[in-house]
């Protein structure tokens, strides 16, 4: 069987693995994870044993708690309240073969529920897709139009050549746009498909007299996971709305300008474009000190990888961060490296990738140490509340407030560094330090 993955365990047999965590849990580590990670529901998947979860129990679960929706013991429901026992004494409980009927009610239910999310979740994707073309398509025509009614016969030829530009654009590149924002729902749709399968399977087997004490543990997993994915299909609905959807593409000018001088520079005016992905690299200069190369891979240029040697290399992105108020957050996930050796953060533009510009230009986490650097401002190994990195750090940057925060691993400790004032163009940066360390940054 498999053994807990906590290393003081490691001879005790685990009775649950956690798809979030990634790891095998024996009774004491299942017993604090559920009131550590309450979040993490369905993902937690039991290797029904029969035997109570609870801390210090170890009977059979006979009993259920229909106060509290969960199977129980005999210690649970005691009278007589301590180290543990009679958690339940004063709930509404019966014995655990009085509910099977009940929990396969309960359960036909859900998987009608299931169906019509998964049926809702369709429709409301062909909507998104629907309104998505609408905003890109119409707006953007109505934008044109507006720029070009206002210029009048002047610009009536080249009206019609960025216009055909419009369809051209949707036609070759609309399904690319729409797959990206569509991604944001695809987990969702996944747990309702995995939800609507697993209660299939629990139907059939709850008339098994082998196997429907652990179907009902399923039914109520399910049942406790329900809430969620009914908030997740209305955060959808809210999202789908199509005065909120962003189309991905940008027309230029799209406001009143100079009539004249746009009449003189007329056969230079206008373009249309889909709006740059701010956060892929810019590929390896030739100039770079050779012992100090990286390299750029993936369809996105998201991806980096450090060649050469050991020694800190910067790794900026490609445009600068608007000073326009906007708030940007962006994600630098480890692929692989030699003891963390990784600073993230933000750096003015024009910084020298030659040399170790984090020490007289940028702010910056480092994830060796979990400490606070910054050149610019004497931070050098400044500590931090921050936790060490284990997967991935998310990096927040409030351009209306200059300030920059850094989310270790989904811990939000709130801002590193504040009225970061610089007169300069700042970028997403990654320094590098040792060979064949790689990272990957994607815009959330």
């Amino acid at each position: 069987m498999v053994k807990c993955s906590l290393k003081k365990h490691e001879e005790i047999d685990a009775i649950s693995f956690c798809q979030d965590c990634n790891k095998y849990m024996c009774q004491k580590c299942h017993y604090h994870h559920n009131e550590l990670f309450e979040d993490h529901g369905l993902n937690l998947l039991n290797k029904f044993t029969g035997l109570c979860p609870e801390e210090k129990h170890s009977d059979n679960l006979e009993f259920f708690c229909k106060s509290h929706n969960k199977l129980c013991c005999a210690a649970c429901i005691s009278k007589i309240q301590s180290k543990g026992n009679g958690l339940h004494k004063d709930c509404n409980v019966c014995k655990v073969e009085d509910i099977k009927e009940e929990k396969s009610k309960e359960l036909k239910e859900n998987i009608k529920s299931l169906e019509k999310l998964s049926n809702q979740f369709e429709e409301m994707i062909g909507e998104l897709k629907s309104n998505y073309e609408k905003v890109t398509r119409e707006t953007t025509k109505t934008q044109i139009q507006n720029t070009f009614s206002k210029l009048k016969d002047s610009i009536n030829e080249r009206e019609k050549e960025v216009m055909s530009k419009v369809d051209d654009l949707i036609n070759n590149h609309y399904e690319e746009m729409f797959s990206k924002e569509k991604q944001k729902y695809d987990n969702t749709f996944k747990k309702i498909e995995k939800s609507i399968t697993k209660s299939k399977e629990i139907e059939n087997e709850l008339n098994d007299s082998n196997k429907y004490k652990a179907s009902i543990n399923e039914c109520i997993i399910i049942e406790n996971n329900m809430p969620n994915l009914n908030k997740d299909i209305e955060k959808i609905k809210s999202e789908i709305d199509i005065n909120k959807i962003n189309s991905g593409i940008k027309f230029y000018p799209g406001d009143d300008q100079n009539i004249k001088e746009i009449t003189e520079k007329l056969k230079k005016f206008c373009d249309i474009y889909q709006i740059s992905n701010i956060f892929k690299f810019k590929k390896c200069p030739d100039k770079i000190n050779k012992d100090k190369l990286y390299t750029v891979s993936g369809k996105d240029e998201n991806i980096i990888t450090k060649t050469g040697v050991d020694g800190w290399v910067g790794i900026a992105c490609q445009n600068s961060l608007e000073k326009s108020g906007k708030t940007y957050t962006w994600t630098v996930k480890i692929l692989k490296s030699y003891n963390n050796t990784i600073m993230v953060g933000v750096a003015n533009k024009d910084f020298d990738i030659n040399s170790s510009s984090y020490s007289n230009n940028g702010w910056y986490f480092y994830c060796y140490n979990s400490s606070l650097y910054s050149g610019a401002e004497n931070y050098s190994n400044r500590k931090t509340h921050l936790p060490k990195v284990k997967e991935e750090i998310k990096i927040v940057m409030d351009m209306n407030r200059y300030s920059l925060k850094f989310i270790v691993d989904n811990e939000d400790k709130g801002d590193s560094y504040s009225n970061l004032y610089t007169n300069k163009n700042l970028v997403p940066v990654v320094f590098l330090y040792h060979k064949n360390d790689s990272v990957e940054i994607n815009e959330n």
